[in-house]
């Protein structure tokens, strides 16, 4: 009943990948990017590039012109500039005339009038390079997007007029709202795809492994509950799945699948079935449900470590859910999976129930091998780990989203396109407050848009004081601004009522914006540009004129310091609550030390892989620490916990470690398979930082389940820690009878018999 009303509401499914809907309120750079996106017509832009042989002919001018008129009609465009709407100055007998600089109600139609047309608009700097490429061949559509419109639907509003207009010519598409839009749909297509055939991987590892029917549809079914309770509660509360909150239904097929596996495994072993089932069934799920809980725990804990302290909320839900999502499916397992298993006809349960053969023998034979060469196993791993950790400082950081896509893709080759011809698409935006009509403010506006054009990455700063300045050249006092207010308040005059002003000037005239692009530049090179605008802005900021520095690259900027903060907080998080778990359930506090040994063997070589292979740390794979952790520790639980277990019975050490590998060892092996599987799925992701995601969680996994049945049992048969025993409390738990003089397994065994 639970799943078929949560799955009622899965038909509400949304995808919202718009990182900036996902900005801290309180942020200041956040707080000024949304204010100059809601007081100048928006911050973001739509751009729409034709490249032909050549822009000045009747068919290109006239294509522009219609799509410039459809583009203003679209709900949610403030402004459309283009060649056919863009404002124009020209000098007349009378002064000054500011018009358009294509009269849409009569284009230019002849080879004369186009002549005139390009040898004028290429001679101009406020076209140039703005509008239409250096080489006349491209000419460019910018629409403003309002902040608060549905930037998908505008993006493909504008794809499906394109279209319709039948542009024979090259179209290409920028700006971040069709990249939002392409990765939205990116994101239903790889959903739509992969959880099928990450289901499908499973049931085959799962058959392989158990090679029986409830071994595969029962933990597939679980999890698919698990994902239907999940994924409905966040419709319900109509949460948006996001570009990292949609690995969730794949994160939960293939670790949700674990506690099945160990539930089913475990009344595998134990034979549950016959008249006796319930009392097999109550007996096996007792032996189970304790390392069950904790795995499930300690995973739940390296999800909830990304809630604290994260830039993007997108981060925080993404945790809740993944962990909330755990959390269903160890209720599931310990519920619905023993329920089934307990009712199952008693014929069909013994005939299913894998009988000890050739895994189980294997294993107990690579148990051996691990007891004998433990040493070995000890001085490969340091020397393995310290060669991982020289990879580690080599990571880099990326955070550009157009790297999300996968090279020669048609959002790829647009933004290059819009780079290549127009210097970008990622708006850089400078809030200047003061006196906006006083030449002095308007003068270092100029010398700002001409630090601007000094840095490398920076292209097309604009302004007011660039019309002002294009003014007073018409009149022949030369591209500069006037000395005197009187000067600078005539020319404003007629500047006043055009569209233009409205992104450039407040309406008091008390700020202004100082608009610029910048192309696809790495993280470390934001960085050095931000140092020095902001360097800048302390050296000419005074009481009466202040400059304050946003826009997408410092957001960029922002989401990169968050994700090493979190990075390290969720890890540090998420370490101490696994410590504190696994040291509770071994009564140890250097027991707890040594569970966290497989997950730090597994931390270790995957973040040097990270920078032998310059796979870099980015919104996805940022996440693979905390979920390393969380999974990885799950092998360390079962592992000792079977291993106690065995002690308890009145085995060595030596034998203990031999039995559990033939047991628990089988099922982890089984676990980390499956996971993998699911895991490298993600491999055919469309996004590329789901593929590195995928490649990388396999590996931990694979690590972190191979480091538990070697690493762990060598450390603790080397060390002795974890083989001490409570002879009070282990003794009152086999049979109820307390004797002080127990002092050895070999006593308990004795004790045991009695």
């Amino acid at each position: 009943m639970i799943t078929l009303i949560l799955g009622f509401f899965i038909k509400n499914i949304r995808i919202n990948p718009d990182i900036t809907s996902y900005l801290p309120k309180n942020d200041p750079v956040a707080k000024l990017f949304s204010y100059i996106g809601d007081n100048y017509g928006g911050n973001l832009l739509i751009l729409v590039a034709l490249g032909t042989d050549d822009v000045f002919n009747r068919e290109n001018i006239r294509s522009i012109n219609d799509l410039t008129n459809k583009f203003k009609g679209l709900e949610g465009i403030s402004y459309v500039t283009s060649l056919t709407s863009v404002m124009d100055f020209k000098k007349t007998g009378d002064g000054i005339e500011i018009g358009k600089l294509i009269d849409e109600y009569n284009l230019p139609s002849t080879p004369e009038e186009l002549a005139r047309l390009k040898a004028y608009t290429m001679n101009k700097d406020l076209y140039r390079g703005r509008l239409i490429s250096e080489d006349g061949r491209v000419a460019l559509i910018v629409c403003r997007v309002r902040p608060d419109a549905d930037k998908i639907k505008i993006s493909d509003q504008i794809d499906y007029l394109v279209r319709q207009a039948g542009i024979r010519e090259k179209v290409y598409y920028g700006g971040y709202p069709f990249l939002i839009r392409d990765m939205s749909r990116i994101i239903l297509r790889d959903l739509k795809f992969l959880v099928p055939v990450v289901v499908l991987m499973i049931i085959l590892s799962l058959f392989v492994s158990f090679r029986s029917w409830r071994g595969v549809v029962i933990p597939i079914v679980s999890v698919l509950i698990s994902i239907i309770w999940t994924v409905g509660i966040m419709c319900l509360f109509r949460i948006p799945l996001t570009i990292i909150s949609d690995i969730i239904p794949v994160i939960l097929v293939a670790v949700g699948s674990a506690y099945a596996i160990h539930v089913v495994s475990k009344f595998n072993e134990d034979n549950v079935g016959g008249p006796d089932r319930l009392d097999r069934a109550r007996k096996a799920l007792r032996g189970v449900v304790i390392p069950v809980f904790l795995a499930a725990a300690t995973t739940m804990a390296g999800f909830i470590s990304f809630i604290f302290g994260a830039y993007l909320t997108m981060i925080g839900e993404f945790g809740i859910f993944s962990a909330l999502g755990v959390l269903f499916a160890f209720l599931i397992s310990v519920t619905f999976v023993p329920a089934v298993l307990s009712i199952l006809d008693a014929k069909n349960a013994r005939s299913d129930a894998p009988v000890p053969g050739k895994n189980n023998r294997f294993m107990e034979k690579f148990g051996d091998w691990v007891v004998k060469y433990r040493k070995g196993i000890l001085i490969a791993a340091a020397v393995f780990l310290t060669l991982s950790a020289l990879g580690i400082p080599i990571i880099k950081r990326q955070v550009e989203i157009l790297d999300y896509f996968k090279p020669g893709t048609p959002t790829r080759l647009g933004e290059q396109a819009m780079e290549k011809y127009f210097g970008g698409s990622t708006p850089l935006q400078i809030l200047v407050r003061g006196d906006i009509g006083d030449p002095a403010v308007l003068r270092a506006m100029k010398k700002m848009e001409d630090f601007l054009e000094t840095l490398p990455n920076v292209h097309n700063p604009q302004s007011v004081a660039d019309l002002i300045a294009e003014m007073d050249d018409l009149i022949g006092e030369g591209k500069t601004i006037p000395d005197s207010r009187a000067k600078v308040a005539n020319l404003w005059f007629l500047l006043e009522g055009e569209d233009i002003m409205s992104q450039l000037v407040g309406g008091d005239k008390t700020e202004a914006v100082i608009q610029a692009t910048l192309g696809k530049i790495s993280v470390h090179e934001v960085r050095g540009m931000i140092g020095q605008i902001d360097d800048y802005i302390r050296k000419n900021n005074t009481g009466a004129l202040t400059f304050s520095q946003t826009g997408m690259h410092y957001i960029h900027l922002k989401l990169d310091r968050a994700i090493v903060f979190n990075q390290a907080q969720s890890l540090v998080l998420a370490m101490i609550m696994v410590f504190i778990m696994v040291a509770l359930m071994l009564r140890s506090f250097f027991g707890g030390l040594i569970g966290l040994l497989p997950i730090t063997f597994s931390l270790v070589m995957v973040f040097g892989i990270m920078g032998y292979t310059r796979i870099p740390l980015d919104i996805a794979t940022m996440l693979v620490g905390g979920i390393a952790i969380g999974t990885g520790i799950d092998y360390a639980i079962h592992f000792s916990s079977r291993f106690r277990h065995e002690l308890r019975t009145g085995k060595d050490p030596h034998a203990a470690v031999i039995a559990t590998m033939g047991s628990t060892g089988r099922a982890i092996m089984i676990n980390v398979l499956t996971v993998i599987m699911g895991f490298l799925v993600l491999a055919l992701a469309q996004l590329v930082p789901l593929q590195r995601f995928g490649l990388l969680i396999a590996i931990t996994t694979a690590s972190a389940g191979i480091g538990s049945i070697t690493i762990l049992p060598a450390v603790m048969l080397t060390t002795g820690i974890g083989l001490k025993m409570n002879p009070v409390r282990e003794t009152r738990h086999l049979t109820g009878i307390y004797d002080g003089k127990i002092k050895s397994p070999s006593d308990l065994r004795e004790n045991n018999n009695r």
